[in-house]
């Protein structure tokens, strides 16, 4: 995520700017993707780059890249302020990296979370929560949420890297797999989630 503060009077030649360094990075390996936001008064008065790489190995050489570092003195004349970082889901601990330094893509690794998490959540709910921290402890609510939710994170920290071997032909495709392996995969995620409503 890249924060910029612009000088005033200096927007169009800072949208002209980032318009070609969105064509340059674009070509970069392990692009995946770029959203640009503008400021929004009252809310946030930087403007906003958000890009995807496939690793970080990748984004890294994008910002060691020699035609990034030219494009960037090209626009320090109309630069008030510059910050880049790298935000992550969340879930890496959970999901290793390929060999090749590829995590899988976030949305697959929030579909298992959520296949596992609502199971857990409703079971401790159902069969201790409920009877026992609320009924028999008589805990108020808040309380016993409380314990659920940790009892439920603990529980992840083992079940999520066991699913994460076994859905592994989803989270990371051998290469040259087709989009139908990521297609399968979610649509056998949905009808796992609906098994676990239905039961």
């Amino acid at each position: 995520m890249i924060s910029t503060r612009v000088k005033p009077g200096q927007e169009a030649a800072f949208r002209a700017w980032e318009q070609r360094i969105a064509t340059v990075q674009a070509q970069s390996p392990g692009f995946q993707g770029y959203r640009f936001e503008a400021p929004i008064p009252g809310v946030q008065d930087d403007w906003l780059a958000i890009l995807r790489f496939n690793n970080e190995r990748n984004l890294q050489t994008w910002f060691d890249s020699p035609e990034r570092k030219k494009l960037l003195q090209e626009a320090a004349p109309f630069l008030e302020e510059f910050h880049a970082g790298v935000v992550r889901t969340g879930f890496e601990q959970w999901f290793p990296s390929a060999p090749d330094g590829t995590s899988a893509p976030a949305w697959k690794q929030n579909m298992i979370v959520l296949l596992l998490l609502y199971p857990v959540v409703f079971l401790f709910g159902l069969w201790v929560q409920t009877p026992i921290l609320i009924g028999k402890a008589g805990l108020p609510f808040w309380l016993a949420l409380f314990i659920g939710n940790v009892v439920s994170v603990l529980l992840l920290n083992w079940l999520a890297p066991w699913a994460s071997k076994g859905f592994g032909w989803w989270l990371a495709p051998a290469s040259g797999a087709g989009n139908w392996i990521s297609l399968a995969g979610a649509a056998f995620i949905v009808l796992l989630y609906s098994v676990s409503l239905f039961l």
